[in-house]
């Protein structure tokens, strides 16, 4: 069974809560599909893209598939 999107960001919101910590390195990726508009001049995303978060030796932390699209400011601490 797929999760809905709301399911699907705070499964998200969680996992970075989990292991996000102060003083700690990591990465975020976003996944974008291949045609989303995030890749044209608009630079705006337009898909669902995967969003995977890693430790600063690469290794995968957690991966959320079906968060709807990206927001810029969605990592910035004490926007929402």
């Amino acid at each position: 069974m797929k999760k809905t999107t709301r399911q699907a960001r705070r499964a998200w919101a969680a996992e970075r809560r989990k292991f996000i910590k102060r003083g700690h390195i990591y990465h975020v990726e976003f996944q974008h599909d291949d045609w989303c508009a995030i890749y044209t001049a608009e630079r705006l995303c337009n898909c669902d893209p995967d969003r995977v978060l890693k430790d600063d030796r690469g290794r995968v932390l957690a991966r959320v598939e079906g968060a709807g699209f990206y927001d810029p400011l969605e990592l910035v601490e004490g926007a929402r």
